[in-house]
């Protein structure tokens, strides 16, 4: 199953139907108690300041720039 937009719209496609080829398949891969129209807020705060720190601009330590 693909990580892109489609593979995710597949994964919604096939939970819902129960006869989707690969319904059985997703299914077994994802909790019980997966709801796709569930949002965890919180999660999706702590998630985003991750990645705010990891991609913010570092200081350049080699060569420091000039006061």
């Amino acid at each position: 199953m693909s990580a892109a937009p489609w593979g995710y719209a597949e994964l919604i496609e096939a939970i819902g139907d129960a006869s989707h080829e690969r319904h059985a398949e997703i299914k077994e891969r994802l909790p019980e108690d997966f709801d796709p129209n569930k949002v965890d807020a919180d999660w999706l705060v702590r998630e985003v300041a991750l990645l705010a720190k990891r991609w913010s601009r570092k200081p350049n330590k080699k060569h420091p720039r000039p006061a």
